[in-house]
Order: C-alpha cells, then sequence, then structure tokens
C-alpha cells in the first residue's frame, strides 16, 4: 500500500501549503498531490492556490515523495503545453512526477476564466484525443502530427523526454463508467473517487475488465481522520464530518479512529484491491499531529 496526501491549497496561507509538504515526507508519506482548480469549488470567493506553479515549489522543497494532481482540468492547457510542463517538472524533481488527467466537471471555474463549457460527451470525446496526443508527445523526442476532431499537432517536438521511462504514470480520476473504461484501456493508475468507494470492488471492475489484463493500479480519494490516541482520533473525526461532508460520511467510508481502528479500514480497502490511499485530511491547528498519525499508520503497511 502507498500513502499519499492532499496539501492544504485552499487557503491564502502559503506555510499551510509547505508545511503540509514538508511534514509529509519528514513522516514517510509516498506522496503530495494538488488539485488543479482556479476557484474553490465550495465557495468560489475563498482563497486557491495555483496548481502546478505550486507543485514546481514542492518539487524544489522535497527530495523524496512523488508529485502530483488530482487532477489536472484537460481544458485549461493543450496537451503539447501538459507534455513539456511535465517533462520540465519530471526533470525538476528527479523523475517524481504522477501527470494526474480529468476530463474537467467545474462548470462556473470555466465560466469564469472564459473557457468553453461543453457537454459530458463532448468533453470525454476530447479527453481521450487529448491523452492520445499526450502519450505521442511523451513516447518520442522526433515531431509528432496528430489531427483530430478538437486536436491538432503538427511537427510537435517534446524535447527532452521524461526521465521516467517510458513516462511519468498516467492517473485518471474519474467516477463515470465509461471515463473509467477509456482508464482501464489507456492509463497506469485509477484514482477512485470519495462518491464510489461505497463499492470500490465493484466499480474498479469496470477498470480492470477495459484494462483486459492490462496492469492499472487502484487508488483513492478517503477522507482521513487518525489519530494516536482515543481523543486525538475523535477530535480530528468530528473535524472531518464538518469539513469534509462533500466527501460522504467519514465515519463511514473513511480511514478513522485510532491507529488499530484504521488499520483494519486500510487492510479492508486492500482487500477491495486497492493499492494506494490519497488522504484528505481536515485542517486545524492540530493538522501537524493528524499527519503524524497518518504517518504512523502508514509505516504500518
Amino acid at each position: 500500500m502507498e500513502f499519499g496526501l492532499v496539501l492544504s491549497q485552499f487557503t491564502d496561507r502559503w506555510s499551510h501549503l509547505e508545511g503540509d509538504a514538508l511534514k509529509a515526507e519528514e513522516c514517510g508519506l509516498d506522496s503530495v498531490w494538488l488539485a488543479d482548480h482556479l476557484l474553490s469549488t465550495g465557495d468560489p470567493a475563498l482563497p486557491v492556490f495555483e496548481a502546478w506553479t505550486a507543485l514546481g515549489y514542492v518539487a524544489a522543497v522535497t527530495e523524496r515523495v512523488r508529485l502530483g494532481h488530482l487532477v489536472n482540468c484537460v481544458s485549461f492547457r493543450n496537451p503539447g503545453l501538459l507534455a513539456k510542463m511535465a517533462v520540465t517538472l519530471d526533470h525538476a524533481s528527479g523523475g517524481r512526477l504522477e501527470i494526474g488527467l480529468g476530463a474537467g466537471w467545474f462548470g462556473r471555474e470555466y465560466e469564469a476564466f472564459g473557457y468553453e463549457f461543453p457537454s459530458p460527451g463532448e468533453r470525454r470525446a476530447y479527453f481521450e484525443e487529448y491523452l492520445d496526443a499526450l502519450l505521442l508527445l511523451l513516447g518520442t523526442r522526433s515531431p509528432v502530427d496528430y489531427s483530430g476532431r478538437y486536436v491538432v499537432l503538427d511537427r510537435a517536438v517534446c524535447n527532452p523526454g521524461a526521465l521516467q521511462d517510458p513516462h511519468p504514470p498516467i492517473v485518471i480520476g474519474t467516477g463515470g463508467r465509461l471515463m473509467r473504461q477509456v482508464t482501464g484501456r489507456r492509463a497506469d493508475v485509477w484514482n477512485c473517487p470519495a462518491g464510489l468507494l461505497g463499492d470500490v470492488r465493484g466499480a474498479r471492475e469496470v477498470v480492470m475488465e477495459a484494462a483486459s489484463g492490462r496492469e492499472v493500479r487502484t487508488t483513492i480519494q478517503v477522507p482521513v481522520a487518525v489519530g494516536r490516541t482515543r481523543s486525538e482520533a475523535e477530535a480530528a473525526l468530528e473535524l472531518a464530518r464538518n469539513q469534509l461532508a462533500w466527501m460522504g460520511d467519514a465515519g463511514e467510508v473513511g480511514i478513522v479512529g485510532t491507529l488499530d481502528e484504521a488499520e483494519a479500514k486500510v487492510s479492508w480497502y486492500r482487500d477491495q484491491g486497492v493499492d494506494g490511499l490519497t488522504a484528505v485530511l481536515p485542517g486545524s491547528r492540530q493538522r501537524p499531529d493528524f499527519i503524524e498519525a497518518y504517518g504512523e499508520l502508514a509505516a504500518r503497511f
């Protein structure tokens, strides 16, 4: 099992985001993640730091943890630009990047920044072309031509290539059945959203059937509220139920409780075919303690 952490990005205090990343590395966690949003999805007036600029900084102040976005909205940057950005950050981080991709869903954000917000079917069709073109660019340093309905490349070159061979892992975060099938056919990792955690085994079967024997790892985006003492665990869960209600009932689907209780829930998810966690922790003055407890949980695996 691998243990990742979603960083404190929806804030105006840079020290929170940086502190999370440094604490994750100190505590032995495997990866850190940011969201690719231009507006806060809860209240658009609230602050949020931009994802790629932030991840570049995190790459510079860490040495070991892997880095990624859950997930890049493919509408914001064409595949050529994203390929160049990804390769650059892969080199800057010493080969620690994972490329998270998603078709986009937050219409208010598109409207606010002047992006067209197509129908779900069009967003999915664009996503498939985008992924095709991106993989072509990452797979060679030679000129690439691509002529699709939505994506066109004319002798585009992505040189240098990525440090990782053949390229940084492609992580697709999605709940839709058709997008899960795309994930199974083309991606390296499926990140299961919180809304499907109640039947993660069944949801995963769609991915694996489409994979037809390809290796596709499964990670879950999950609320985590653990403590090294009963009081710490209860405080974390109370905060999680208040702050992370958009993910469902943390007590039902989350990794919660004392370390022994949380270990049992992680083991249960592992038995469902899950290979890793991407933890969303509540924020408070106790957050460093919560991250430390999560790190102790990870060490048990």
